[in-house]
């Protein structure tokens, strides 16, 4: 099990990455701990370790702790991260097209 703090870390990486709406639930689910839900569908998008009330993950990335971490850094981070197979992705990839992703770490 994730530590708090990890978690925390990891809630205020998908925070400062997601800052545009994106009409969308994306669901970050590290290899340990609980998953970080982002709804894009707020403006800016609302990251909690709660599902959003009635909804579900349209789009899912797995992967480890620091391989979501440093996917959250950015663009080109998220690129080199899923290109590696480090990161995998789930669900409705035109999720995907709608991200824009601010450098996050």
């Amino acid at each position: 099990m994730a530590k708090p703090d990890d978690q925390d870390e990891l809630l205020a990486a998908a925070a400062k990455a997601f800052s545009t709406p994106f009409a969308a639930v994306l669901k970050l689910t590290p290899d340990t701990g609980d998953p970080v839900w982002v709804d894009g569908r707020a403006s800016p998008p609302a990251c909690a370790l709660a599902k959003p009330e009635g909804a579900h993950a349209d789009c899912v990335w797995r992967g480890g702790r620091e391989a979501l971490l440093r996917a959250l850094a950015g663009e080109r981070a998220f690129e080199s991260a899923f290109v590696s197979g480090r990161i995998a992705i789930s669900g409705d990839m035109s999720v995907m097209a709608r991200l824009q992703m601010e450098g996050g770490r």
